[in-house]
Formats: C-alpha cells, structure tokens, sequence
C-alpha cells in the first residue's frame, strides 16, 4: 500500500485499536504504523513496535492480563493472543525484547522516550 509493506494487522479490542503492521521498520514508517520489529507469527516470537501515539500504542500501558489481542496476516489467518505481562525495559535491552520467549510483544516508548513499554503475549485459543 503506497509503496509499502504490510504483513497483517493487529486489534486490541479493549483500547478500541484496529492497527496495519508493516513488514519492517524504520524511524520514518513508525509515524505511519506500528511495524514489525522482529521474529514471525510463524515462529511465535512476533515483537511489534509502535510511537506512542493515542492511534498506535499510547494506551498499550493500561492493558492487563487476559486482554486479548488479535494478529490477522495478509492470507486472513487471525492469530489469538492473551496479555501475559508488561514490563517497562531500559532502551537498551534489545535481547530482552527480541529473545522473551512470548509469542507477541508489542512495545512503545514511554512519554520523553527514557524507556520501553513493553507488552508481553502467549498465544490463546479462540476466542
């Protein structure tokens, strides 16, 4: 779409987000969507980052455990998911980030960009 690449989409319904990801990331496609930052849904280890932004992941931090959240890729297969943890990370912790062994993360810098919100997801079953 506009010359870019999108690998799905993420909803998160008790923030009322419905959200394209792009396939990669870079500074200037993060003012457009949240974007794959690592890893797949196949391999279930998925991180996805976003601005912090009300649209994209400003509201990530009121999130709780057992919220649900939904992956759609672009063949239409929907991955579900359930909020295991957050977690606030230094900028720094890239390997915490990529290697946390939950099948979806989804992150966010918090305001002033000093550190990471951080959502972590296990797979669920449908829901």
């Amino acid at each position: 779409i506009d010359g870019y690449d999108y690998i799905g989409y993420l909803s998160i319904p008790s923030l009322g987000l419905e959200l394209p990801v792009m396939a990669d990331w870079s500074y200037p496609q993060l003012k457009i969507a949240p974007c794959r930052y690592a890893g797949s849904v196949d391999t279930d280890d998925l991180v996805i980052a976003a601005h912090n932004y009300s649209r994209h992941f400003g509201n990530i931090k009121n999130l709780s455990v057992k919220d649900v959240v939904y992956f759609t890729d672009m063949s239409g297969m929907v991955s579900s998911y359930e909020v295991a943890e957050t977690d606030i990370l230094p900028p720094a912790a890239v390997d915490e980030m990529t290697d946390s062994g939950y099948a979806l993360t989804l992150f966010t810098c918090t305001y002033g960009g000093g550190n990471r919100v951080t959502v972590r997801c296990e797979r669920s079953v449908e829901h």
